[in-house]
């Protein structure tokens, strides 16, 4: 072999590493860079503020990590729905097994979880909770419900224009569907939409979050199966999809969570600093009933 073809193999192989690494970038790097920047912050928090914040730094290394995980599964699915390998290989078995066993009255149940668990129905979901929260003056709340819900739309987006996968044969299809199949809009958005509803309804009723869990994890479940089942995803898709919006929504969570304690833990120490000052006789505040210092 010469050395002009070896250089020419040397380019292809290249080439296809930039593909893995770049080509799919949307699809997984924001989370490999968000992974990157949590555990970094939980490495700084882990020298400076360890005694202080022990759970900040717990949070962010955890979250840091799981992202790493999922960000590298992400790019695996996306790889593998380009070349049609590795675990994309039960995509056609399983489709072929969902449309052996439909019926009439299956596909009509399919047709009605679908469209409820959509764009317009996750979308009417989330501005509804929001306004409420609006209402009832959860400022915060609101903006995380909407950053959580109108940004898993737009990852969606970039998502599909990324890989460009095309969907299963128009054959298969029992609804009509148009555009790029991976990853599926349905799973994406009702897993960040519903789960960032379980957050909210966690803070405002904590003793019913094995309920919320339970409930939104059905639906979540039964809207991605509905996309197999009619025939207008592969089942790659919809793993890719309900992965993403979990990602996405570790990710604002863990933010929201972070600011929240940072913000917490600064009132504290402004608090307990300002307790300790003297009083400007020069004599130390009297004591409140439960022997702490009044302000």
């Amino acid at each position: 072999m010469n050395q002009l073809a070896v250089q020419q193999l040397a380019d292809v192989h290249q080439s296809a590493n930039d593909d893995v690494f770049f080509e799919y970038g949307y699809v997984w790097l924001p989370y490999a860079i968000g992974a990157v920047v949590l555990i970094a912050l939980g490495a700084v928090s882990a020298f400076r503020w360890r005694q202080s914040s022990p759970r900040t730094t717990e949070l962010l290394l955890i979250s840091g990590a799981v992202l790493a995980v999922v960000a590298a599964v992400i790019l695996g699915l996306a790889d593998g729905a380009t070349d049609r390998n590795g675990l994309s290989a039960i995509d056609q078995p399983v489709l072929d097994w969902m449309v052996a066993h439909r019926s009439p009255a299956l596909t009509s149940v399919m047709i009605v979880i679908t469209e409820v668990g959509g764009p317009i129905g996750m979308t009417a979901l989330a501005v509804g909770v929001g306004v409420l929260l609006l209402v009832k003056r959860h400022w915060g709340q609101a903006i995380l419900v909407a950053v959580a819900a109108g940004g898993g739309g737009l990852l969606v987006r970039l998502g599909k224009a990324t890989v460009g996968r095309q969907r299963p044969p128009v054959v298969d299809h029992a609804i009509e569907a148009l555009g790029e199949s991976f990853p599926s809009g349905h799973a994406l958005g009702v897993a960040a939409t519903l789960g960032v509803l379980v957050y909210i309804g966690w803070l405002h009723y904590p003793r019913r979050l094995p309920l919320f869990v339970t409930a939104a994890g059905l639906v979540v479940l039964v809207v991605g199966l509905s996309r197999v089942y009619l025939g207008v995803h592969w089942s790659t898709d919809v793993l890719a999809g309900w992965l993403i919006g979990i990602a996405w929504l570790l990710l604002c969570l863990t933010v929201r969570r972070v600011w929240r304690r940072s913000r917490r833990h600064r009132a504290e120490v402004t608090a307990a600093s300002a307790g300790s000052a003297p009083s400007p006789a020069g004599q130390s505040a009297p004591s409140g009933p439960s022997g702490r210092r009044n302000p």
